[in-house]
């Protein structure tokens, strides 16, 4: 059984972290056991460290006090240790849907990737540290710069920065977008940024920005010529009966010089009474640029599982390496989660696999969480057995309950690449 095989993967890597230390009386991997899988299991959430501390006491039924805890949380050692076993799960448990080939073949692209951030709040002691950009709110605050492979449910990059640091500046390295499709929001909108993204042949897709500039090259459809190539495009009045779907080639201009053309798609919106803009440099049917820009929202719905579930909406702590260590515990448990989910549906029809959401996969992992230690802590057949039973029990609350009369974003977008293949 393949989640067998990748549950055992999860086991190898937690056993490869040494148990011997003969100063504590929890041993390490026994700690980052209970960390990862400790954060969520009080349905209250924990307010402090000392809640934390004594769901670790309980777990693992040794006596630690409050000043050894604390100490133990705070040291770099632990931080990196996380990091780097955050890393391992990453490349192992990465896995695959499907209908991932199909659907990349259709775009062109070797992966989806959504990039956003999100901010947790911090104890007052952390402002100097990590200054939040409305005080009166929040005094500190920490901001997650997160790019997620949808497909692979794989984390591709993040990065942890006070939550003053705009969006522009949490960017995943250029380079590593080659063939790639990334999609954001209009916090990264800059020209430069996309221009870069093209000269290392990755592909963008995002909103345009009301401000923006575009002058018409070239109408593909939805606008008559005439009246709109050579001018910029939000300059001109639109003709009174509205098309569906407007796409040009627009020029975008950095100091009065031309520096890439990109394609620019409006779909008309009769509730707001506006086209809704969009820029890619993607070649496929303009009909799927719209359901493409709502997949972005799986990201929303990942960052509501880490706060919601995972416990990350108010960290308890003003100590950096502290801070560290409860987000990389809680990003373990997610990529734990995603894929733990896919192999539980892969079996079922196409149609089902690609129904479950990021959120219920986080919540069965919190109904789950005591097998998964007993799991992790015991080398007996019956911890396996009874972790397996327990996700199978739980498998068809992955599934939203009116799947077949709301289809995910990701539904649509396969069943308009299928049509356009």
């Amino acid at each position: 059984m393949q989640l067998e095989k990748v549950l055992n993967q999860i086991k190898i890597r937690f056993s490869q972290i040494s148990n011997q230390d003969p100063r504590a009386t929890i041993g390490t991997r026994d700690l980052v056991t209970t960390l990862v899988f400790c954060l969520f299991r009080d349905r209250g959430g924990f307010r402090s460290l000392d809640c934390l501390r004594r769901l670790v006491q309980a777990t693992c039924g040794v006596s630690i006090s409050r000043g050894t805890f604390w100490e133990r949380l705070a040291t770099h050692k632990l931080h990196k240790l996380l990091d780097g076993l955050l890393a391992s799960m990453v490349q192992e448990l990465a896995c695959k849907l499907a209908v991932t080939a199909q659907l990349l073949k259709v775009l062109h692209v070797k992966s989806i990737l959504l990039l956003d951030s999100t901010s947790s709040s911090l104890p007052e002691a952390a402002k100097e540290t990590f200054p939040a950009p409305r005080n009166n709110v929040a005094p500190a605050a920490i901001k997650l710069h997160f790019c997620f492979d949808l497909l692979r449910g794989a984390i591709h990059w993040f990065l942890l920065t006070p939550a003053t640091t705009h969006d522009r500046k949490g960017f995943p390295p250029i380079e590593s977008l080659r063939d790639c499709l990334i999609i954001f929001d209009l916090g990264y909108w800059d020209y430069l940024l996309l221009a870069a993204i093209i000269d290392v042949k990755g592909f963008f897709l995002t909103r345009v920005k009301s401000t923006a500039v575009i002058e018409v090259l070239k109408v593909i459809k939805g606008l008559p010529k005439k009246d709109f190539e050579g001018w910029d495009l939000f300059d001109r009045r639109f003709p009174k009966k509205k098309k569906a779907i407007v796409e040009v080639l627009g020029q975008f201009s950095h100091n009065y010089k031309p520096l890439f053309s990109a394609r620019v798609i409006g779909f008309w919106n009769p509730a707001s009474a506006q086209y809704h803009w969009y820029v890619t440099n993607l070649l496929v049917a303009a009909e799927l640029i719209y359901p493409l820009y709502r997949l972005r929202w799986q990201i929303e719905l990942l960052f509501k599982a880490l706060k919601s579930c995972f416990r990350l909406a108010d960290l308890p702590s003003a100590n950096s390496n502290i801070i560290f260590t409860l987000v990389y515990s809680a990003l373990i448990a997610n990529i734990i989660a995603i894929p733990i989910t896919s192999l539980l549906t892969q079996e079922l029809k196409l149609k089902k696999q690609i129904t479950p959401s990021l959120q219920r996969a986080a919540i069965i992992l919190v109904h789950c969480s005591q097998h998964f230690i007993d799991f992790l802590r015991s080398n007996s057949k019956a911890a396996i057995k009874k972790l397996l039973d327990k996700l199978t029990l739980l498998k068809k609350e992955f599934f939203d309950p009116n799947w077949k009369k709301r289809p995910s974003s990701l539904a649509q977008v396969i069943q308009l690449a299928q049509k356009h293949a």
